[in-house]
């Protein structure tokens, strides 16, 4: 409880006077190539607009309505000039075969991968009750591999946008048997911890992809672009006194995706949480042994998923 308290306090001073660095700060990216799920709009948008004024050879929109990724696309060049390959891919992440399909498109035809934000956002409410709801929303964040490391410029980023919400995450279905279907359990499952214990799972994956070996000389980490006043919200069943205060000390979409450029630009260390742009201590119960062995548990019926799945998949995610 300390550490929430610290936290909340921590965070609505950073809502109030941050001061977070823009583009500029980190000069251009000629040559390189990113890649941003959920980029038509809110905080996808915001970052794929900062990272187009660095003018790296190719940024790629991911997006799951290519008449709305278009449109994203006129709007970026209209505000930042940029020279490079724009392109916009369709990927539904809340479908496998919608990621396979994807990730082999990425396979075949991107010679290199220097950064991917994994922002695409579901409205978790609806999801999560159903019987593959909870699987669908870890693989939002958790299925697409890491890039190839390459050493000859700053190492290759998988950035995965997260949030404070896992600080008061209460996940009392920890103790099932069998994590997934106890969450996907409604009469099991609490409806209104649903959205902060998905962002406790993003900490999770984030730190466990980190480790594997195929993201060696990948700088992996979980990035929390504060509180913005983006579409994602528009759902979320808040009483009006809430959305009032949102209102007033959110941030906008613009400089929430300057946390995202942060994370995706800079070296933290293996499975960081980036806040403010910089790096925190995640919940500290997240780091017992009683927390790790959750996590090890949940990336253990993630990889059994998958291999049901996508066995192909399975390849990259055992270690």
């Amino acid at each position: 409880m300390g550490q929430t308290l610290s936290f909340v306090f921590k965070a609505l001073g950073d809502q109030m006077f941050a001061n977070l660095p823009g583009p500029e700060t980190y000069g251009d990216l000629t040559g390189r190539t990113f890649l941003v799920t959920g980029s038509n709009t809110g905080i996808g948008l915001g970052l794929a607009i900062h990272l187009a004024r660095l003018q790296p050879a190719q940024l790629i929109l991911a997006v799951r309505d290519l008449k709305k990724g278009e449109a994203a696309k006129e709007s970026i060049i209209a505000q930042t000039d940029f020279k490079g390959s724009l392109e916009v891919w369709e990927v539904d992440m809340a479908d496998f075969a919608s990621v396979k399909r994807f990730a082999e498109r990425a396979n075949t035809n991107l010679k290199r991968l220097d950064g991917a934000n994994l922002n695409a956002g579901i409205n978790v409410w609806d999801w999560g009750m159903t019987a593959d709801g909870w699987e669908r929303i870890l693989q939002v964040n958790a299925l697409l591999p890491p890039p190839s490391p390459d050493a000859s410029q700053t190492p290759p980023h998988l950035t995965i946008t997260g949030s404070a919400g896992m600080f008061v995450a209460k996940f009392s279905e920890r103790s099932g048997a069998k994590l997934l279907e106890t969450l996907n359990n409604e009469s099991e499952s609490n409806i209104m911890d649903r959205y902060p214990t998905s962002k406790l799972f993003n900490l999770f994956l984030t730190r466990e992809i980190a480790t594997l070996p195929q993201a060696k000389g990948v700088v992996v980490n979980v990035v929390d672009p504060g509180l913005c006043t983006s579409e994602l919200g528009r759902d979320l069943p808040l009483p009006p006194f809430v959305l009032w205060v949102f209102g007033k000390i959110g941030w906008t979409p613009a400089k929430g995706a300057l946390n995202l450029l942060y994370a995706l630009l800079l070296p933290t260390s293996p499975g960081a949480y980036i806040t403010a742009c910089a790096e925190y201590p995640p919940p500290s119960w997240t780091l017992t042994k009683k927390g790790l062995d959750l996590q090890a548990k949940l990336w253990s019926e993630m990889v059994e998923l998958w291999k049901g799945i996508v066995p192909e998949v399975s390849s990259v995610v055992v270690v």
